[in-house]
């Protein structure tokens, strides 16, 4: 088995992890919480952090099954699985700790840093200022997609 990233159309990222779950296969499809708000109340919803894409662990049979479904686009080979899995670990551990990533550029410049206090303990990137704030941003290569953590510059070293 080896990680894949399943490209399809932005707001079919649903139906696509319903496939998966239909033939057994693991998935990761980060979500963030989107308010809207109407007259008289708010109403959250969850969309994808990377709209259009999820993360497929499986084998090549299953990756036949999931090729079959209907709202599926393509298929994105994986050639750094290593960087790719510590990425998505970092994303998962910010969003259990309940840390809010924003989307951000792409960055392929700027010093790799470490948090080295608090929850975050850990995560990588590269750090990026703007309007006065720090932010830890996390490429996710495959994609060329990046998410940024906002950080206390006390709390990172540099790599």
């Amino acid at each position: 088995k080896k990680w894949f990233v399943v490209y399809t159309r932005v707001r079919h990222e649903k139906k696509v992890v319903e496939q998966c779950i239909k033939n057994r296969i693991s998935y990761y499809l980060p979500l963030k919480d989107s308010v809207r708000r109407y007259k008289y109340r708010k109403i959250v919803f969850r969309k994808p952090l990377f709209p259009g894409y999820i993360f497929c662990y499986c084998n090549l049979d299953e990756k036949r099954k999931l090729k079959n479904s209907p709202p599926l686009t393509k298929f994105l080979d994986v050639i750094d699985q290593q960087s790719l899995l510590h990425s998505l670990k970092q994303i998962h551990k910010i969003k259990e700790c309940k840390g809010e990533l924003i989307p951000h550029k792409y960055l392929t410049r700027g010093r790799k840093v470490r948090i080295k206090h608090g929850i975050f303990t850990g995560i990588e990137g590269r750090i990026s200022k703007r309007k006065g704030l720090y932010r830890i941003v996390l490429n996710i290569n495959v994609i060329k997609q990046a998410v940024a953590l906002e950080v206390d510059i006390k709390d990172i070293e540099l790599l």
